[in-house]
């Protein structure tokens, strides 16, 4: 779904979305963490984007590949992300209270590979590996 216009941010709850219902155990910002594929900008005159958001809050509009993206030889951001198999973009969120939380990754441009997200808490052990840790238990609910 491209269009040539702006995305208006409140328009994108009309789009589709994945909804991630989640169990966070401490208030305080919060950060994403994305990995996606190694996207390219295929329509060059249009950047690919998408969109995430916490609970209700406002959808927050993400580049993953700019407008006029060239990946010729020298693209340095090109080339670490042929190494990572992978671009890594990250959003911060307020979590006003422990318990469970809804984290949505909105369409905003076609092309965008969902990886992996990781939620770090200010209880998280940030760092812990290259590829984050281990996911999450996932009851039968």
């Amino acid at each position: 779904m491209r269009t040539d216009a702006p995305v208006d941010v409140q328009a994108l709850t009309n789009r589709p979305h994945l909804d991630y219902r989640m169990y966070l155990f401490t208030p305080g910002e919060a950060t994403a963490r994305l990995t996606l594929g190694p996207a390219l900008d295929f329509a060059p005159d249009h950047p690919v984007r998408i969109a995430v958001s916490m609970d209700d809050e406002a959808p927050q509009l993400l580049t993953v590949v700019p407008q006029g993206y060239n990946a010729a030889n020298g693209n340095r951001d090109w080339e670490q992300s042929v190494r990572d198999n992978a671009r890594f973009l990250s959003t911060t969120h307020q979590i006003a209270a422990p318990g469970y939380h809804i984290f949505k990754v909105w369409m905003v441009d076609p092309g965008v590979v969902l990886e992996r997200i990781v939620i770090d808490t200010p209880a998280s052990a940030k760092g812990a590996s290259y590829l984050g840790p281990p996911e999450s238990f996932r009851g039968t609910r």
